[in-house]
């Protein structure tokens, strides 16, 4: 029997920055004939203001498809250090979810979240991610416990792997050993935003163990900040445990 889930995978919205026109017609994309569970991979706000939280709030709670979604760099406050350093994630536990790394599942497919967002980096970097090994580590732990058989998705904010055109791009610190532990795991695809482009990786690794893993990086959906790219998410369709990415894309009147 074929088994067919469709998942929507929007990223950067940037509520704060968003041009509006842009966010409602994504909506009614969203919405008409939704898919399985849209994926949101991070940077809901421009500098975490409650204002911008509730914007996000209200979109969410708009959508007809369930949500799974992780936080972004700028989705934790910037001009209030304490809270940055004490609670960074206390109004995303209060606006989005008590959850950063929430999962999703049905009897064919399984979602987790990883959260890579740093409240501190070296050089001041503070926007880059990193894959904390306790993090990771229970992320595999997770992994173990899921029914055999599921296809098994990661949705986290920084990148694993760098555009081909642009190999120096930063990714997350740790991502390598992080694909070959989640690849060993059984991961097949890790989607992920942050750069405002869209791009699909395959990732092989060195043995011959374990399905191939894709990373798949998302634009931003709504944001104003764009770097080349128009506003994009991805349409991803799962049928007998492959996957399709199909990117769709603002061509400044409708989304195709």
């Amino acid at each position: 029997m074929t088994v067919l889930r469709r998942i929507d995978h929007i990223s950067d919205l940037h509520f704060g920055r968003v041009d509006e026109g842009v966010a409602e017609a994504l909506l009614a994309a969203l919405n008409d004939g939704p898919a399985d569970l849209v994926v949101i991979s991070g940077d809901l706000t421009m500098r975490a203001r409650r204002r911008e939280y509730q914007a996000a709030r209200r979109f969410i709670a708009a959508l007809k498809a369930p949500v799974l979604v992780v936080p972004g760099n700028h989705d934790i406050p910037t001009y209030w250090p304490w809270e940055r350093f004490l609670d960074p994630f206390g109004r995303w536990h209060r606006y989005i979810n008590p959850d950063t790394e929430p999962l999703w599942q049905d009897e064919h497919l399984a979602v987790i979240g990883l959260n890579t967002v740093v409240r501190a980096a070296p050089r001041l970097a503070w926007q880059e991610g990193r894959v904390k090994r306790h993090r990771l580590e229970r992320l595999l732990q997770r992994l173990a416990r899921l029914p055999p058989g599921l296809f098994r998705v990661v949705v986290a904010h920084h990148p694993f792997l760098a555009p081909e055109d642009a190999p120096e791009t930063p990714l997350a610190h740790r991502a390598a050993p992080a694909l070959a532990a989640l690849r060993q795991a059984g991961v097949r695809l890790i989607l992920a935003g942050h750069l405002h482009r869209g791009y699909v990786r395959l990732h092989r690794g060195t043995t011959a163990e374990g399905e191939d893993l894709l990373v798949v990086q998302a634009g931003s959906a709504t944001s104003t900040r764009l770097r080349g790219e128009p506003n994009a998410y991805n349409r991803i369709l799962i049928q007998d445990g492959q996957p399709s990415i199909t990117p769709r894309r603002w061509n400044g009147h409708t989304w195709l």
